[in-house]
């Protein structure tokens, strides 16, 4: 009886969140249906990109890195302000061995050794801003059964900011949103069976393949805020979905709580985390504005080395190819 209970439990709460899912992606059809196409470039003074700089960023991200293609999608969401070839970028099974929470702590005890060897008795209280790191010790306990398990992708379906210091715009680049997925789960709650400490790794039986979590990630153009926006679909160490929970260890911690959202995907059968594309332009126009103080401004084709470097915040550890070198400050 306790095992049905649960099982019915769970079974509604994943019914409920799909239905959720799908009136938030259709709210959001008719939003950007209503709003117009933008056609004049605003790159350099809002940070925004038309859908033709989206384009032209996308082939320059294909061309010099090579691990993301153009993908089509599904015929009937195609987008007509996109080439039908070119509705939306694609890297799959991109590595994800540590939890995000691993480098917020390593960061903190970094911070924490430079206090401790302070010879002159002063110090200055910080957080790890760069990743967007905060305390995570109020975090809510998992709940096994809360946790949601999400529907493996598909196209063709249908529907029923790291390596540089980013703390100096990380508070513009995610701001509060509405419609954010509250948390469900902590790394350290998710790991006690492990001492402590999640499974990031497995070896595969029998060989020395070391297996970790992977993301399929996907960038899409938003119409409405006229910004690129980044999906994301993960697996676990034996290539099964992340729940809802597990993805949210992914993710640093502050983030999380407030700009990460499930959604169904706009151009793919199911739902997929996406960090809310709200504040993207104001973070992108101050790392615009920084690279032009130094004298480089970047060219537009560059926007989405610019947005990916500046995501690396939000998920550290999602190791996603961006290699081309843009200096966010």
């Amino acid at each position: 009886w306790p095992d049905l209970v649960v099982f019915d439990r769970r079974h509604c709460e994943e019914a409920t969140a799909r239905r959720m899912a799908r009136l938030l992606s259709r709210a959001k059809e008719i939003r950007e249906q209503l709003y117009p196409v933008l056609t004049e470039s605003a790159f350099l003074d809002r940070g925004v990109l038309t859908p033709e700089e989206f384009v032209a960023a996308g082939d320059e991200l294909v061309f010099k890195c090579p691990t993301w293609h153009w993908s089509g999608g599904d015929p009937a969401k195609r987008k007509r302000y996109l080439p039908e070839a070119k509705q939306f970028l694609a890297t799959d099974n991109v590595p994800c061995a540590e939890r995000a929470a691993a480098v917020e702590r390593a960061i903190d005890a970094g911070f924490q050794e430079l206090l401790d060897d302070d010879d002159d008795g002063e110090w200055i209280a910080t957080t790890a801003a760069g990743l967007g790191g905060g305390d995570t010790a109020g975090s809510p306990e998992n709940d096994d059964d809360d946790a949601q398990e999400i529907v493996a992708p598909a196209a063709g379906g249908t529907d029923d900011d790291n390596d540089d210091d980013l703390s100096g715009y990380e508070d513009a680049a995610i701001g509060d949103d509405d419609a954010t997925v509250a948390v469900t789960t902590t790394t350290d709650a998710a790991s006690a069976s492990t001492g402590g400490r999640a499974p990031t790794t497995s070896l595969s039986k029998g060989s020395n393949i070391l297996r970790t979590r992977t993301y399929d990630l996907t960038i899409t153009y938003d119409k409405y805020w006229q910004t690129p926006r980044m999906w994301f679909f993960g697996y676990d160490e034996a290539s099964k979905p992340l729940t809802q929970a597990q993805v949210f260890e992914d993710i640093v911690l502050d983030y999380a709580r407030r700009t990460v959202t499930f959604e169904m995907h706009p151009h793919l059968a199911a739902a997929h985390a996406s960090i809310h594309p709200c504040k993207h332009p104001a973070a992108m126009k101050r790392i615009i504005d920084n690279l032009t103080e130094k004298g480089a401004p970047p060219r537009v084709d560059q926007a989405l080395f610019v947005f990916l470097k500046f995501l690396q915040s939000v998920v550290p550890t999602i190791n996603y190819d961006h290699t081309l070198d843009v200096q966010a400050r």
